[in-house]
């Protein structure tokens, strides 16, 4: 068993390889093995129409298109005018809402005045959808809980108001025909198909090659030449932005990746366990959404880089990964989780070959119960047996003896996807990678969030690809929001002690609350467990016991010399936390404080204060172009991470530009001193 000194060392990153940085954007064919068959970015496309300023429409046909009511058959090219009449205000609505589905937009109800003398309705506007802006709300107050929910309002000023005469007549007021964003088709929604999208909108893709064709998928076509320009309009606002395409050899774009300088600098802090996560493809109509994510110092959901895969054989994969590490300098993660994919798993193998690779367990679950549908459904008990085999196992022994014992009670011996499963054991059984850490917690109700979840909760509903690329980046915006709120909270409040233990109170003035909350538990339930030294000496051994369950021991090593001490459940080298069996010993031992070597940095409340380094360039000879490159990513990511500090007010703001000027006259003097003579 490795010493706890050794393991508590392997949880940072590997930087014994730094390479360039790819050009900002990469164009880049498949290899020829790959199917030549079409591959389509599945999208609806909004299609402009002309007259949405105000000029004539043009009548596009698409199924379900008809007239609203009777009154409107025979005038479908009519456009809202002043002086218009109807015999009632609905009649107005109903007359408004076909024009605005000719031209492509959508229409809600906005203010409506009554008489002072009856209470009747005197006025009704109706308006453009996506009027008005989205309401202010106070990053810091945390009175008001709020669901993360993306704003559709752009400000548009289309509109129509009717206003009812003496005669009972309601004729247009005020009528507004331009809009400040782009119009499209807006598809009619059947009543069977309503409901399924009222939950699930974004699932709506089109299906077939020659509907995504339809849509212009080549390099220039509809979808390719709106998501690039959207990169690109990206790349002039933020410098810092990388994207880079893949196409097949028709030409037509095949993969896309992109990443902004917020994810290069989350993984500078936090990538050490990455998550290649395509959960949004669970369902198979649902968009080819990829994302490297992991999780920050508050457990949050943070992202590393996103892809569009439309084609997911390993040359793909390999193009995919190989992007992504050089974007982030050649730094690899200590773990890396993917789906259960045997192409995923090769290309891993490849790009990542000293990287510790792990099939995503929930994934495995999700696949047994489709494997297994006769059983899940016949025995209620199996699903909790199994997981209970998988998770609960303390070692291979137990964990080869608990499986055979299950597929005998359940006859499943000849089963050939659990013989495949039980053969891939070593990449997805806890039991068996130990020792990696991992970001996670075991036992703990604490889940990670995927990507699918994630566009649930901020109700990404778009059906266009670079809609859907715009809304996530808000959503990414809003999750940089929540951890401000997070900061905020743990800044302006203390949690509340369980044990008169000085190191319960270290820990909460260490660690942010939601680990402190994880250390806590830990703490607390170490007084439920009975300890005996079995052995003595430099290396001290204690066997760990639960007291309503002394069958089950967890052996504790402590090295007095070291100051190091590790256990067998390996909790702290998967989670970075102590375990209870740790606290148990370290209270007989009278150790009150928590071991500064046991203080993972990535889960305090400095995670993202880290001082600059120079011990990466000083690895390699400084007349090297090498060498050069390595100092100019260097550079670039603390300039990155210097404008995210500079730019939180505008008095930092101020304090910021002064001392960058003042560091620009230091370099440029350098330069023309004798130390940049003696040293060119």
């Amino acid at each position: 068993m490795e010493s706890a000194s050794t393991l508590s060392a392997s949880l940072g990153f590997d930087h014994s390889q730094e390479d360039e940085v790819e050009p900002v954007i990469q164009i880049q064919s498949e290899q020829p093995h790959m199917d030549e068959q079409d591959i389509s970015i599945l999208s609806l496309v909004s299609v402009p129409l002309q007259g949405g300023s105000g000029g004539e429409s043009s009548r596009v046909e698409h199924p379900g298109s008809e007239c609203i009511d009777d009154f409107l058959t025979g005038s479908d090219q009519l456009e809202p005018r002043l002086g218009m009449e109807f015999d009632s205000s609905d009649d107005a609505r109903a007359f408004y809402s076909a024009y605005a589905e000719r031209v492509g937009f959508r229409v809600r109800n906005s203010k409506s005045f009554t008489s002072r003398v009856d209470d009747t309705v005197i006025m009704r506007r109706f308006v453009c959808s996506k009027q008005g802006r989205p309401t202010k709300k106070d990053p810091f107050d945390l009175t008001k809980k709020r669901r993360n929910r993306i704003s559709s309002r752009e400000g548009c000023k289309a509109m129509l108001q009717v206003n009812r005469r003496e005669n009972g007549q309601w004729v247009v007021s005020r009528c507004v025909l331009e809009h400040c964003h782009p119009l499209g088709i807006v598809p009619k929604q059947f009543p069977s198909l309503h409901k399924k999208l009222a939950k699930k909108p974004w699932e709506l893709i089109p299906s077939s090659v020659s509907e995504a064709h339809q849509n212009g998928l080549g390099v220039g076509g509809g979808v390719a030449q709106s998501l690039l320009e959207y990169f690109k309009r990206m790349q002039t606002d933020n410098p810092a932005f990388f994207y880079a395409v893949q196409v097949d050899q028709n030409n037509c774009l095949a993969n896309v990746f992109w990443a902004d300088a917020r994810a290069r600098m989350a993984y500078g802090y936090f990538g050490d366990a990455v998550v290649f996560d395509m959960t949004c493809k669970k369902n198979k109509r649902m968009v080819p959404f990829a994302a490297f994510s992991g999780m920050n110092h508050h457990r949050q959901l943070i992202v590393f880089g996103s892809a569009f895969m439309t084609d997911e054989n390993e040359a793909s994969f390999i193009w995919l990964f190989e992007t992504w590490l050089s974007l982030m300098s050649g730094r690899y993660p200590v773990s890396f989780v993917t789906p259960f994919n045997e192409v995923i798993g090769s290309a891993s193998a490849k790009v990542f070959p000293n990287v510790q690779h792990r099939f995503c367990q929930r994934d495995i679950f999700r696949k047994c119960k489709e494997k297994l549908p006769d059983v899940y459904s016949e025995y209620a008990s199996f699903k909790s047996e199994f997981k209970k085999c998988v998770n609960e196992s303390e070692s291979s022994g137990e964990f080869e003896l608990s499986w055979r014992l299950l597929l005998d009670k359940y006859g499943l011996e000849g089963n050939m996807w659990l013989k495949s499963l039980y053969n891939l054991r070593q990449r997805w059984v806890p039991v068996y990678i130990r020792g990696t850490f991992y970001a996670e917690m075991p036992g703990s109700a604490l889940k990670s969030e995927t990507m699918h979840n994630f566009f649930q909760r901020n109700s990404i509903t778009t059906t266009t690809l670079r809609d859907l690329v715009s809304q996530f980046d808000k959503a990414m915006a809003g999750q940089c929001e929540k951890e401000i709120h997070a900061d905020f909270a743990m800044i302006h409040s203390k949690p509340i002690m369980k044990t008169p233990s000085p190191m319960e109170k270290q820990a909460s003035e260490i660690y942010t609350r939601v680990i402190f909350d994880l250390f806590q538990e830990e703490l607390v339930e170490a007084s439920g467990f009975l300890m005996d030294k079995v052995e003595d000496g430099l290396i001290s051994k204690f066997r760990v016991t639960k007291v309503d369950d002394t069958n089950r021991a967890y052996l504790v090593m402590y090295n007095a010399s070291e100051k190091t001490i590790n256990c067998s459940c390996s909790m702290y080298e998967t989670s970075g936390i102590l375990c209870r069996h740790v606290f148990r010993v370290l209270m007989v031992l009278c150790v009150l404080t928590l071991p500064s070597e046991y203080i993972l940095r990535r889960w305090t409340r400095n995670a993202k204060c880290a001082v600059l380094s120079y011990e990466n360039c000083a690895q390699v000879p400084s007349n090297s172009y090498r060498a050069f490159s390595l100092r100019f990513n260097d550079l670039c990511r603390d300039a990155i991470r210097y404008a995210e500090e500079g730019a939180t007010s505008a008095v930092i703001y101020k304090v910021a530009k002064e001392a960058f000027q003042n560091a620009f006259n230091e370099v440029f003097s350098a330069k023309k001193g004798s130390f940049f003579n003696k040293t060119k």
